[in-house]
């Protein structure tokens, strides 16, 4: 069984199994095994969009990792790598998006991680990139809700 999709985590009364022990459909989760994060959502700062962007990821201790960015904000990035980089690392991203002219060369901090889906904050944006970002963002904010 893979890890919980973006947003969601296993359900603690069932443990998963979606089942109690009576094993009747689990009232809280309603019998999927999941349950949403219910921590941190009010206290975004800013939208999350689900993306598809191919990013490099340049690390000292581990070099170049290829790899895919499925949920962006303005704040940052939610990757899916294949290996872990503990939470604290500092990482240099590589990943182009259509409304700016080059190639993003960002650094980010790693803020969480859970199995192999890395949550990292941007912590040198320029104006000029954070304005791409946002544009980007607004793009796809405009193509979910069509």
């Amino acid at each position: 069984m893979g890890s919980p999709p973006i947003g969601y985590t296993t359900c603690e009364k069932c443990g998963g199994r979606g089942k109690a022990d009576d094993e009747t459909s689990c009232a809280i989760c309603n019998g999927t095994g999941l349950v949403p994060f219910k921590r941190g959502i009010e206290r975004r700062r800013t939208p999350r969009y689900r993306t598809n962007l191919p990013v490099v990821v340049r690390n000292r201790e581990a070099g170049d990792i290829e790899g895919l960015g499925t949920v962006i904000s303005e704040g940052g990035l939610s990757l899916t790598l294949p290996s872990a980089i503990p939470v604290g690392n500092v990482l240099e991203l590589q990943f182009a998006i259509p409304t700016h002219p080059m190639v993003l060369h960002v650094w980010a901090i790693v803020r969480n991680l859970m199995a192999l889906q890395h949550g990292v904050e941007f912590v040198s944006l320029t104006d000029g990139e954070r304005l791409s970002v946002r544009q980007y963002c607004n793009g796809l904010a405009l193509q979910s809700a069509s």
